[in-house]
């Protein structure tokens, strides 16, 4: 008959699942802000969001495509795939070394975080440009619409 794992092992084993499912959802997250910032070939983006909520769901097209341009040139290009295939392979390092070490995996769990973190930052400062550059009659429009998207 099988014997079962002892705890420590048992309790290893799931913190390593739980970090793999971590890491998993941070990689969608990432796809889904690479397909939010991609080109649209002249067309305004689609689901424009970055964590704006109903704010970013109330800009005016050329305003979203404005603030998709001003992130293009904060962000960091064609290095973030590299960075991201770093970040994957700093993390298996983390979870496979032995002895294992809490903090090599804690810091690589932190950097993808930072990063989204990093692109959520800029695109508030995006906004608020935008915002600054409106007329008083395109500010009321969209605060109109913002509070259209609340109703409803």
């Amino acid at each position: 008959m099988a014997e079962a794992l002892p705890r420590p092992r048992r309790e290893r084993i799931l913190r390593i699942v739980l970090v793999l499912s971590l890491a998993l959802n941070l990689a969608i997250l990432g796809l889904a802000a690479g397909f939010a910032l991609r080109d649209q070939d002249g067309r305004p983006p689609r689901g424009f969001d970055i964590s704006l909520g109903p704010i970013g769901q109330a800009l005016a097209p050329e305003d979203r495509a404005a603030i998709r341009d001003s992130l293009r040139g904060r962000s960091e290009g064609p290095r973030l795939q590299s960075n991201r295939q770093d970040e994957i392979n700093t993390l298996m390092t983390a979870l496979t070394q032995e002895p294992f070490d809490e903090a090599a995996l804690r810091a690589a769990l932190a950097t993808p975080v930072n990063r989204m973190s990093k692109l959520q930052s800029d695109a508030v400062d995006a906004l608020a440009d935008r915002i600054a550059t409106m007329t008083q009659e395109q500010r009321a429009a969209f605060a109109g619409r913002l509070q259209f998207g609340r109703r409803h």
